[in-house]
């Protein structure tokens, strides 16, 4: 059936017959929302971004390492110097030895012997050895300092990132919002001409049909818009108590790709996983080193004091200090081979290290092609999207013309409406796409933060 022009009047018709009660209802949450706007805490993206960098479980973990190899490394140049140790002995006997001689009973050992040392100790030889492992815990230290880096950036990262999908879930549930509203109004006028017999049943059911797909994909937007905030709290940890709002408008940003050569050559000096391999990889190339010194005997100019603490015996008083210096050395010069197989471990271990980090290079070379290739895309898909979506939108406001007229049945109404929402979400997505793409390549390149 089709509408005669007076159908332009019907909506005027279904609002009077609306029932009063439904508009009160539909007011009563505005309020409350409202009311609860100002309590809100408005999150930007530089807010998440910095939010994530400082408060990331990654990032304290990466702290606290870095501050263990600090003390590591200490320790490390703290052995090259000398070393004292002090030593206690009390020995309790059953009795008193004595002697006599000439009538005189001379005592010849106590009953309790006490006795002290310090000992001062200096490696010679052994000096290679605490060398290289001073210069391996200052490694490790720069180490530690790159993870920490790296542990930073991927918060910052991580935290644009769920930004961008919550953003891009609020979206669309404002599309999903409008979307249900405009089948709204069609199922209600569809209700007024259908009470008047100026639309068949068909019809009638097409409308209503779009109205409760429109309410089910409002309820999946609502979903995701929980989860995408849920994530988002959870990387900034933010209390899930503690109501958020995102800033309504992403910042533009002058977007290009590169040059794939010179992205390359900037993005191998920079990127924290290169340089963290190959640091490993020099890490474990002292391993060699160390093996070595198990074949150097191990020579130490010693001093040393003891003290006697006891009764005067019969060979004298033996409350004394006696002092000397010496030479200690020693060389294990047969372990069953033992030290042999550490060394060929150790060099297995550092070819390994080196295959790894060239195998890191060669991804990283990978990533950076395809952040700038899915940089290009994404920016040309923004276009494509956006013309989509201004054509969707005309389309659908001469087909609501076309529809009141009685020109077009309203499965085409049903279609476009569809087309017009489906339009709107992909220019979102696109958006949202070309960031992400944007914040991929920075972070490709080895980028300290993402930035717009």
């Amino acid at each position: 059936m089709r509408f005669f022009p007076s159908f332009l009047s019907l909506s005027l018709l279904s609002i009077l017959l609306a029932p009063a009660k439904a508009s009160s209802q539909a007011q009563e949450p505005l309020s409350e929302a409202t009311s609860s706007e100002s309590t809100k805490r408005v999150l930007s993206l530089q807010d998440s971004i910095s939010l994530a960098m400082g408060k990331s479980h990654l990032v304290i973990a990466a702290e606290n390492s870095r501050d263990a190899a600090k003390e590591q490394k200490r320790n490390g140049f703290a052995r090259l110097g000398p070393s004292a140790t002090v030593s206690y002995n009390e020995l309790h006997y059953e009795d008193k030895q004595t002697a006599n001689f000439g009538g005189n009973n001379l005592l010849v050992r106590d009953d309790v012997i006490k006795t002290g040392s310090l000992v001062v100790t200096q490696p010679i030889t052994g000096l290679y050895g605490y060398i290289e492992n001073a210069r391996l815990s200052d490694l490790q230290q720069d180490l530690a300092e790159e993870n920490l880096r790296s542990a930073r950036m991927g918060a910052g990262f991580m935290g644009a990132e769920a930004f961008l999908r919550a953003y891009n879930a609020e979206e669309q549930l404002k599309i999903a919002e409008g979307s249900l509203a405009a089948a709204q109004s069609s199922a209600n006028d569809a209700s007024v001409a259908q009470r008047v017999g100026r639309l068949n049943q068909a019809d009638y059911l097409k409308l209503q049909v779009n109205l409760s797909q429109a309410q089910t994909r409002l309820l999946q937007a609502r979903a995701e818009r929980a989860s995408a905030i849920a994530n988002l709290k959870q990387i900034l940890r933010l209390s899930e108590s503690e109501n958020i709002s995102l800033q309504a408008d992403l910042p533009e940003a002058n977007i290009s790709e590169p040059a794939v050569d010179q992205a390359i050559k900037d993005g191998l000096d920079k990127r924290s996983d290169v340089r963290i391999a190959a640091m490993n990889a020099e890490t474990v190339s002292f391993q060699k080193k160390l093996a070595y010194t198990e074949f150097i005997p191990t020579v130490d100019v010693f001093g040393q004091l003891d003290r006697n603490f006891g009764e005067s015996t019969a060979f004298g008083n033996q409350d004394k200090d006696v002092k000397y210096w010496g030479i200690r050395a020693n060389w294990t010069f047969w372990n069953n081979g033992a030290s042999v197989f550490k060394t060929r471990q150790a060099f297995a271990q550092t070819r390994a290290a080196e295959a790894n980090a060239e195998m890191t290079k060669d991804q990283a070379r990978v990533k950076i092609i395809s952040a700038v290739e899915n940089l290009k895309a994404a920016r040309e898909g923004v276009k494509f999207a956006e013309l989509g979506m201004k054509q969707a939108e005309e389309a659908y406001r001469i087909d609501g013309i076309r529809f009141k007229n009685g020109s077009i049945s309203a499965t085409d109404q049903v279609l476009s409406q569809n087309s017009k929402a489906f339009a709107q979400g992909e220019y979102v997505n696109a958006r949202t796409r070309l960031l992400l793409a944007y914040f991929s390549l920075q972070q490709a390149l080895g980028q300290e933060q993402p930035t717009l």
